[in-house]
């Protein structure tokens, strides 16, 4: 049998081309994703391409605009500053990634989620209303520069055109 412009390539006793194993240590070799594997994936590009069912559009959900919207609470703070710190090779202050309340509230004194004490600590913002406040943590182009680190709140948010697609996955697979 001829395969890929060779031979003489070697076959199994019923015929099938014996070809080497896949050793992309990302999955094993011939084995399908999880199903965690493919939502992840799924919500990685989704929110990375196709933010709101917005084609181009990314981070959205990582930007204040004019909602009355906060990036927290963040529960899990320390292991984000030490991963934080591990990814960019040296020691970030806590004031430098997030806001307290004290200085939340005076933020956006009009915004009522930023008035409640239980959404902080919060993500700290760009305060740059033409961008929409977005979280300092999103590229130029609004993608995430921490996602294999970023906060549970971060993680764990679904909008709910995110939301529908999760759900259609979870039942599919």
């Amino acid at each position: 049998m001829k395969l890929f412009g060779k031979k003489d390539v070697p076959e199994d006793e019923r015929g099938f081309i014996r070809v080497p194993e896949d050793k992309d240590d990302s999955l094993s070799a011939g084995e399908p994703p999880t199903k965690e594997e493919v939502i992840e994936s799924t919500c990685y590009y989704v929110c990375s391409k196709v933010c709101y069912g917005v084609r181009t559009q990314a981070g959205i959900c990582c930007t204040i605009g004019k909602r009355d919207y906060i990036i927290g609470p963040i529960t899990d703070t320390e292991r984000f500053l030490e991963d934080l710190s591990k990814k960019l090779g040296y020691e970030v202050d806590f004031r430098d990634v997030f806001i307290e309340y004290e200085e939340g509230s005076k933020m956006f004194p009009d915004k009522d989620t930023w008035q409640e004490k239980n959404n902080y600590p919060c993500m700290r913002v760009v305060p740059d209303e033409q961008r929409g406040f977005p979280c300092q943590l999103l590229s130029a182009d609004m993608k995430c520069t921490v996602h294999s680190i970023k906060p549970e709140v971060c993680r764990d948010y679904l909008c709910d055109y995110l939301k529908d697609i999760v759900s259609t996955l979870d039942r599919c697979l």
